[in-house]
């Protein structure tokens, strides 16, 4: 029998696309698929299943639409023509919350993609309240609209705006809605100077911003191109009058409230919002947790001094908040947030071990250690690349285990011991939890 995949996130990294067709005995089941799929190499089913042959929890499996995670799990049978789609820490099916939410999303195709943009304070007599905004093009701005359209709004209809963070995908429409409706624009007092304006944001016309990029070794030729590729997709950005708030802070919202949660690293403001849900404590988490990617520490904002430890105490943060679900900035819900923020610590465990790597061949420069990350760098790659070498090399030096000279850094042992720069948080994940990385 012919069975269809769509996989998302690491599986799909793992095992190289996004779909793949799979022929199988008749009376398979999803274990036996995962099989299939590793081809004894060991790639997809490590990450989907624990050492007990489970679904892990944090990873979403349906068939059909349907999640098996009520079922039978990995021994649910396939039939001949069944569509399977893995997706690792999202949610399947429709969410439940104990008040009125609905979700606008949009097109992004300069970065993460697929932003969310989350309407609250439908209740009658709530402030219509907005989470995010989206992308100041023209294309976002109709999708916006005619997503909000549907719901019966209109952009004069709303009352509040709550921004995660100050990047433009995010808070780029919230001046058009504001001038549409008089609404009140919120963020957390360290993004607020890049929202309205007072300050620069990362422009290649600041010379502060060019110095950043030269301490990193980015050739000139890069630069160009990186200055280019901006000007491509620059908007037009208003600039809204803002209220700021700080860690704590509360909004009320018809039914519900909601808490500042300040979570730095991909920003120096970067906020979430907490709630109450059904079953505990739930967080829209802006972009400081997400389902597919790891979101970007030390290009995503020049001003964080020291960007993965900020980053690994924001992680660290969500893990300790017990969130029974997190609402990311992009992409679909997360169903298991300290697994997720947990598989994040891994990853930059590893990945500062390949920096170590990196280093321990020869002194090298936040531009030289990216190029051998990532390969080749184009586009916005080109800012978050050595942007992320950096945060790493920075994380290595405040722990005495790199020096750095000029733009160069270089190891101060053969052999550095890592472990202890990463936090240890194995005693508060789900029971059944296993690192995917």
């Amino acid at each position: 029998m012919q069975i269809t995949c769509e996989l998302h996130g690491t599986v799909r990294e793992a095992y190289g696309a996004k779909t793949a067709t799979v022929a199988l005995d008749s009376g398979a089941t999803i274990g036996d698929l995962l099989e299939t799929l590793d081809d004894g190499n060991e790639r997809v089913a490590p990450l989907v299943r624990n050492g007990d042959g489970e679904i892990r929890p944090h990873i979403a499996v349906h068939v059909n639409g349907e999640s098996v995670a009520t079922g039978e799990g990995a021994a649910t049978a396939l039939n001949d023509g069944d569509e399977v789609t893995i997706l690792p820490s999202v949610s399947g099916g429709k969410p439940t919350l104990p008040f009125e939410m609905e979700t606008v999303r949009l097109g992004n195709a300069a970065f993460e993609g697929l932003n969310n943009c989350y309407v609250l304070g439908l209740e009658d007599d709530a402030e219509l309240t907005l989470i995010d905004t989206g992308f100041p093009t023209d294309e976002t701005r109709s999708e916006l609209e005619r997503g909000l359209a549907e719901f019966g709004i209109d952009f004069s209809d709303i009352d509040r705006i709550l921004l995660t963070h100050w990047h433009g995908d995010h808070a780029g429409l919230a001046a058009e809605i504001q001038e549409a409706s008089g609404c009140s624009v919120h963020v957390h007092v360290d993004d607020a100077p890049l929202v309205d304006g007072s300050e620069a944001t990362q422009d290649m016309d600041d010379p502060a911003f060019r110095d950043t990029l030269t301490r990193w070794g980015m050739p000139p030729q890069k630069q160009t191109e990186l200055a280019e590729f901006l000007d491509a997709n620059a908007a037009t950005y208003g600039r809204p009058t803002v209220e700021t708030f700080t860690d704590g802070d509360r909004f009320g919202v018809g039914s519900v409230e909601l808490e500042a949660v300040h979570l730095p690293g991909h920003t120096v403001g970067l906020c979430g919002f907490a709630f109450d849900g059904h079953d505990g404590r739930e967080l829209f988490s802006g972009d400081a947790l997400l389902p597919y990617y790891t979101p970007n520490v030390g290009g995503a904002d020049v001003r964080v001094t020291e960007p993965l430890a900020a980053y690994l105490d924001t992680l660290v943060r969500i893990i300790d908040g017990g969130y029974e679900r997190a609402w990311p900035g992009h992409r679909g819900a997360i169903v298991d947030p300290t697994g997720r923020a947990a598989d994040i610590i891994d990853h930059h465990r590893e990945r500062t071990e390949r920096v170590v790597n990196v280093l321990a061949d020869s002194p090298a420069t936040p531009w030289e250690v990216s190029a051998e990350l990532f390969g080749a760098l184009h586009s916005i790659h080109i800012l978050h690349g050595p942007g992320e070498a950096f945060a790493h090399l920075n994380h290595l030096e405040d722990a005495g285990l790199a020096t750095r000279d000029g733009r160069t850094y270089e190891l101060t042992t053969t052999n550095p011991v890592t472990e202890e720069l990463f936090p240890t948080v194995a005693d508060r994940l789900r029971p059944g939890y296993e690192p995917v990385h």
